[in-house]
C-alpha cells in the first residue's frame, strides 16, 4: 500500500520521517487509516508506538478506520465560562449556536454534529420547523431554571412556617392547594407528551421544557404536602375544562399559547398576590417560589409567541384562533367551578363574616389578572383587550358571574 501524496505531505508536516512512512506503507492497514491519523495530528513517536502494536497483532486490527475524524463539525472551539460558569449560552458559539430554520435530520443527530448516512435510522420526530418551538434566549431561561430550582422538602419552613388556622381558612387554603396541584399534574403530562415530537436539533427548547416539567412536579409535591401538613386535607377536584384547551391543541404553538401565555399569565398574577390571601409564612413562601417559576414559564411562552408572529406565515390569524380557544377554556373553568373563587373569597376577606370584602378583593384580583394578561400580549404587538373573551372581561367587573 502506498500513502497518498496528501497524506505524506501532512505526515511530514507532523514530523513523520521517511522510515516511519515506509513502515506505514509496509503495514497491512489501509491508506485511509493513516490519512485519518494524520488528520488527528498524531506525533511521530505515537505513530511509531501504534505501528509497533500493529506488528505485534497483525491480524487483529484490520477493521480499524478512525473515520470519525472526518466529521464536518467545526473544530477548535473553546467555550469560555461566563459569570455563572460554563452555561448553555456560552457553548452556543460558532456553528454550534446556529439553529437552522428547518432541522434537516430525522434521527438523533445533535446540533453541530453530522450523521453518517450509511449508518442512519430515522426517529419519531414530527416537528422540524424552528418557528414551531423556538424562543430567543431560551438557553438563558434554562440556566435561570436550574440555578433557581427549589426543593419542597427542605426549602420550605414546614416546622416554623405553619400555625393553626380557623377551620374555614385552613380548608380554603387546602382547596386552593388541591386545584393548583391538579393543574401542575396536567401541566407535567401535556408538556411531556410533546417531547418526542420536537427534533433533536432544538435541544435548547427541550432542555427548558424539561425544567418546566420539573417545576410542575414540585408544584404538585409542595401543594399536596401543604394540604396534608396542617390538618386540612385535600379538597374538591377542579372542573377540568381548562385542560381541554391544552389537550385539544393540535399544534405545539397552540398548546404553549394556551398554557404558557394565557394560563401562566393568570397564574403568575395570582401567585404574586399571595400576600393578600396567604395565612401563614409557609404559604407566602410557597406561593412566592411558584410565582417565580410561573414568571419564567410565561417568559418562554411570550418569547415563543413573538418569534412565531415574526416568522410564521399567516401567524396573526392562527394566534387569534389559539387565544380564542385558550381564553374560552380558562373562562369556563373560572366561571363554572366555584371552588377556587369561594376559597379565595374566604381567604381574601379573612373569614365568612367578611365575605363582602373578600368579593371586592377578588374583583380587584380578577381585574389585575386580566390587565396583566392584556399587557403580555401588548408586548408582542397584539391589541387583545377589544377581542378578549367576554367571560374573562365580566369577571373583572363581577368575580361571581357565571
Amino acid at each position: 500500500m502506498e500513502l497518498s501524496t496528501a497524506t505524506k505531505t501532512r505526515g511530514k508536516e507532523l514530523g513523520w520521517d521517511d522510515a516511519l512512512i515506509e513502515r506505514a506503507e509496509a503495514s497491512r492497514l489501509k491508506e485511509r487509516v493513516f490519512a485519518n491519523l494524520a488528520m488527528m495530528n498524531l506525533a511521530p513517536e505515537r505513530l511509531g508506538a501504534f505501528l509497533d502494536m500493529i506488528d505485534r497483532n497483525p491480524d487483529r486490527f484490520d477493521n480499524l478506520s478512525f473515520n470519525f475524524i472526518r466529521t464536518k463539525s467545526e473544530r477548535g472551539i473553546r467555550a469560555v465560562p461566563g459569570p455563572n460558569g460554563l452555561g448553555t449560552p456560552q457553548i452556543n458559539v460558532g456553528t454550534y449556536g446556529q439553529v437552522p430554520d428547518r432541522w434537516p435530520y430525522e434521527n438523533d443527530t445533535p446540533l453541530g454534529a453530522h450523521p453518517d448516512f450509511n449508518n442512519y435510522g430515522p426517529g419519531s420526530y414530527t416537528i422540524y420547523d424552528k418557528v414551531e418551538v423556538w424562543a430567543d434566549g431560551v438557553d438563558e431561561l434554562y440556566e435561570d431554571a436550574i440555578r433557581n430550582r427549589w426543593i419542597p422538602a427542605t426549602d420550605l419552613t414546614w416546622k416554623e412556617g405553619l400555625r393553626d388556622l380557623p377551620e374555614e381558612l385552613e380548608r380554603a387554603t387546602c382547596q386552593l392547594a388541591t386545584i393548583y396541584s391538579s393543574h401542575g399534574l396536567v401541566e407535567q403530562k401535556i408538556i411531556s407528551k410533546w417531547f418526542e415530537d420536537i427534533s433533536y436539533g432544538f435541544h435548547d427548547v427541550k432542555l427548558f421544557l424539561g425544567t418546566q416539567v420539573y417545576d410542575a412536579g414540585h408544584k404538585v409535591e409542595a401543594l399536596r404536602k401543604r394540604a396534608l401538613a396542617n390538618g386540612g386535607g385535600l379538597g374538591q377536584a377542579p372542573l377540568g375544562t381548562l385542560y381541554r384547551g391544552w389537550y385539544g391543541a393540535l399544534k405545539f404553538s397552540e398548546m404553549i399559547t394556551a398554557l404558557d401565555v394565557v394560563y401562566k399569565s393568570y397564574e403568575r398574577t395570582l401567585f404574586g398576590a399571595a400576600q393578600d390571601f396567604a395565612k401563614t409564612d409557609l404559604d407566602a413562601q410557597l406561593y412566592g417560589l411558584m410565582a417565580q417559576d410561573a414568571q419564567r414559564h410565561l417568559e418562554y411562552g411570550k418569547r415563543h409567541l413573538l418569534y412565531y408572529l415574526q416568522h410564521k406565515d399567516r401567524a396573526p390569524g392562527f394566534v387569534s384562533f389559539f387565544l380564542n380557544r385558550a381564553e374560552a377554556a380558562l373562562s369556563n373553568e373560572l366561571r363554572h367551578a366555584p371552588e377556587e373563587r369561594e376559597a379565595l373569597v374566604l381567604l381574601l376577606g379573612n373569614g365568612r363574616e367578611n365575605a363582602a370584602e373578600g368579593v371586592e378583593k377578588l374583583r380587584a384580583l380578577r381585574q389585575k389578572q386580566l390587565m396583566d394578561y392584556v399587557a403580555v400580549l401588548d408586548d408582542v404587538g397584539i391589541d387583545r383587550l377589544p377581542a378578549v373573551n367576554p367571560g374573562l372581561a365580566k369577571m373583572a367587573e363581577d368575580p361571581l358571574t357565571v
